[in-house]
């Protein structure tokens, strides 16, 4: 009898013991990957090429829809996010509807991230700035969607979660922005899992905007891609190790843009939403391999193409690249 006891006493000690053994297992992953205990990873990402303006102001867009696409694929597939909306051509309602059921679904420890590629507007009488939906009528400001309805909806997201960051590739974007500069500098010394583990344990809400209050360029150099989002995909894909902070992002795409054309990003908080000099990090998955994007980095825009009458200037032109706008 006692040694059926002595049986089952080791039996439920190896069985306990598995199962403390397998909840650790389960913990592991936030030590390795230097997540420090942060919750999912969640997007919401918007692509608007195809306008529907019965009064001809907002023209179709050529890439805004492929840049919602690749973000969303290269999130998903090399950066572990788990809870990816892509819409695309959104109405009005479309993109609120997509914020508020964001909000929703967030928790406390989430990292949750608002990709916008489409028109933007500034009225410069008002200093209001606006996204453009596909639906929105020509001059009539009641069918954009104003700049405070963006911040109160990111608010009441950030109020829930820990880390809120929003990219938004269109003109006038800036005019979200309170600020032009943020992040905090690394104190010489210190180790990189210390310092990440600060930032991860700090709230933030960032925004990087594609430009200030100015217009935005849409194909560049027929990549397929508006220069923002292009250069924005290349960091994140060339970024093969560890971990990536929004600040640390941003200085290289920035620099990137601004080399190459005629416009400037902007990186701040959203003023009033509790920021606390944190910083989104992103995590690229382990044994993710370089998602393969549809970015022709090679082939430049013929200026001409669409003018007969100038075929026969000399072929250094060839290499000229004509911005189109996003406004």
């Amino acid at each position: 009898m006692d040694s059926l006891r002595l049986g089952l006493f080791f039996s439920l000690f190896f069985f306990i013991t598995q199962v403390v053994f397998s909840m650790e297992r389960g913990l592991s992953r936030n030590t390795e990957t230097g997540s420090f205990g942060m919750g999912k990873y969640r997007a919401l990402i918007i692509g608007n090429n195809d306008y529907q303006d019965p009064a001809g102001l907002w023209r179709n867009l050529q890439t805004a829809r492929q840049d919602a696409r690749s973000m969303a694929k290269l999130l998903e597939e090399s950066y572990g996010f788990n809870d990816v909306t892509l819409i695309e051509n959104a109405t009005r309602r479309d993109i609120i509807f997509g914020l508020t059921n964001l909000a929703k679904r967030v928790k406390p420890d989430d990292n949750v991230l608002i990709y916008y590629a489409g028109h933007g507007y500034l009225d410069e009488e008002t200093n209001r700035g606006y996204w453009i939906p596909v639906d929105a009528i020509g001059e009539d400001i009641t069918t954009y969607i104003r700049n405070t309805v963006i911040r109160d909806e990111l608010i009441h997201i950030s109020n829930k979660t820990k880390h809120t960051l929003l990219i938004s590739d269109s003109c006038f974007s800036g005019s979200l922005l309170r600020g032009n500069s943020r992040g905090r500098a690394r104190p010489r010394g210190i180790s990189d899992d210390l310092y990440y583990k600060k930032l991860a344990s700090r709230k933030s809400v960032q925004i990087y905007a594609a430009g200030g209050l100015e217009f935005v360029d849409d194909n560049y150099r027929n990549s397929g891609h508006s220069p923002f989002t292009y250069f924005l995909l290349s960091e994140l894909e060339s970024h093969n190790s560890g971990l990536l902070t929004m600040s640390e992002l941003s200085t290289n795409v920035s620099k990137e843009v601004a080399n190459n054309v005629q416009q400037t990003p902007a990186v701040g908080v959203l003023y009033g939403a509790g920021d606390e000099l944190g910083e989104f990090i992103f995590i690229r998955a382990k044994g993710a391999a370089n998602v393969t994007l549809s970015i022709n980095r090679t082939t430049p825009v013929d200026r001409f193409s669409e003018s007969p009458a100038e075929t026969s200037i000399p072929s250094l032109v060839e290499d000229v690249w004509v911005p189109l706008p996003r406004f």
